[in-house]
């Protein structure tokens, strides 16, 4: 009777462990930046990506990337940057340093592309066949942003997605979060409703490579975008 009891008591421990014990995805891992900075890693068919978009304000080798553009014409005429998304524009977050935990930076196609490279060590900035390789991966593009998206949606706390978010279901853990973008002309937008990420592919002298997810719509948009635009960054491993 005792050992029955015992046996039960056990089997009940477990299942009221089980919402709070959520295992780690197969294929997770984290990686580090120059700047210490950590990012979690998940592997989606042949390919290992971050979860996280990239927030580093140095290149690999130490050398700092141009930041603290703040005027619109400063933006618009620079070479390669990095930029916040401003905090006063985001409600629920109060300084440039919470903004960049929670959206990353944003970089223009000069800095993703530049030699001395951004992206961790082993890791770096897709292709726009990297991105169509993840793409065919889900399914194609009608259906993988949904399968992309993070789950989390106003009123839960930043990093979120605007609501209603509908759809999403972040399946393969890639936790797309909506970090807006900064235009050629310097201005900001679509926090919280836009996901957009450089490749390193580029169409001409003026258009660099992207991939875009929107927050009510369920598909991807693989395109281009003025090098001067200011979008998140993805790193892929080598």
């Amino acid at each position: 009777m005792k050992k029955t009891i015992c046996l039960l008591f056990t089997a009940a421990v477990a299942l009221m462990c089980l919402p709070g014990c959520k295992k780690e995805p197969v294929g997770s891992g984290t990686v580090k930046d120059l700047e210490g900075n950590s990012y979690g890693t998940i592997r989606i068919g042949n390919q290992v990506w971050m979860t996280e978009n990239l927030r580093v304000g140095s290149y690999s080798d130490g050398s700092g990337i141009l930041s603290h553009l703040y005027a619109n014409y400063e933006w618009a005429s620079a070479g390669p940057a990095c930029a916040v998304y401003p905090d006063d524009l985001i409600e629920g977050l109060g300084s440039e340093s919470e903004v960049a935990k929670a959206y990353g930076l944003l970089y223009n196609w000069a800095a993703v592309t530049d030699s001395r490279g951004i992206c961790p060590d082993g890791f770096h900035v897709p292709t726009r066949a990297d991105w169509e390789e993840l793409v065919s991966h889900l399914g194609g593009e009608d259906i993988a942003g949904n399968k992309l998206k993070s789950t989390r949606t106003e009123p839960a706390g930043h990093p979120r997605w605007d609501s209603p978010n509908s759809g999403a279901t972040d399946g393969y853990y890639f936790h797309a979060l909506p970090g807006g973008f900064r235009s050629f002309m310097g201005w900001f937008d679509y926090v919280g409703y836009s996901a957009a990420w450089w490749s390193s592919t580029e169409l001409d002298a003026s258009f660099g490579g992207m991939m875009e997810i929107y927050g009510d719509e369920a598909g991807v948009s693989l395109t281009y975008r003025d090098k001067h635009c200011g979008l998140s960054v993805r790193c892929v491993q080598n």
